[in-house]
């Protein structure tokens, strides 16, 4: 069967994702940290109304850190929860998006039976595209349960809540007060 993968690079390793697990590709935005939130949630942002938990895919991976440049995206995904099925919106930070490929599934490999490299229990398998590995990552594995838990709304009436608390305020006419000097 052939699906879709969005490919895109972190460090110098080039990762795919199949497209039925992406919302959508952003233009990187600093996010809003949030205190005490998960070492891995470096803040949030928004997008089409909705608050995304933007997770650190260099830190998760055990990478260092890297300032972004002009081709950094943040790829939005569509994780369920496995326990209530609800779908929740996360971002991840590319270095880089390259384009939404066609590939047919016997293409895709296992790994290699020693899952020795960075990130390679969040890899469901592999493939090579002109002489280019790619590795297939499995959404589901890239956040746990306890990262799932910390990060969503999972009381609708707070997710209510939050959005009616974003709206403007109405203003009250300031009250006028003068002061005199003698």
């Amino acid at each position: 069967m052939i699906q879709q993968y969005l490919t895109f690079k972190v460090e110098n390793t080039r990762y795919a994702i199949n497209v039925f697990k992406i919302q959508e590709v952003l233009e990187y935005e600093e996010p809003q940290q949030i205190p005490c939130s998960s070492a891995l949630l470096t803040g949030i942002i928004r997008s089409r109304d909705t608050n995304i938990a933007i997770m650190d895919l260099r830190k998760k991976f055990g990478l260092g850190p890297k300032i972004p440049g002009t081709e950094t995206r943040t790829i939005v995904l569509e994780v369920v929860d496995q326990d209530s099925g609800v779908i929740n919106l996360y971002g991840i930070v590319a270095d880089e998006v390259f384009e939404v490929i066609d590939l047919d599934d016997s293409y895709l490999e296992p790994l290699p039976s020693k899952k020795n490299f960075s990130g390679a229990q969040f890899v469901s398998s592999v493939f090579t595209q002109n002489d280019i590995y790619t590795l297939v990552l499995d959404v589901a594995k890239i956040f746990s349960e306890e990262e799932l838990s910390t990060t969503a709304t999972s009381d609708p009436i707070a997710a209510t809540d939050a959005k009616t608390a974003d709206a403007p305020k109405e203003k009250k006419p300031a009250k006028k007060t003068s002061r005199r000097t003698k």
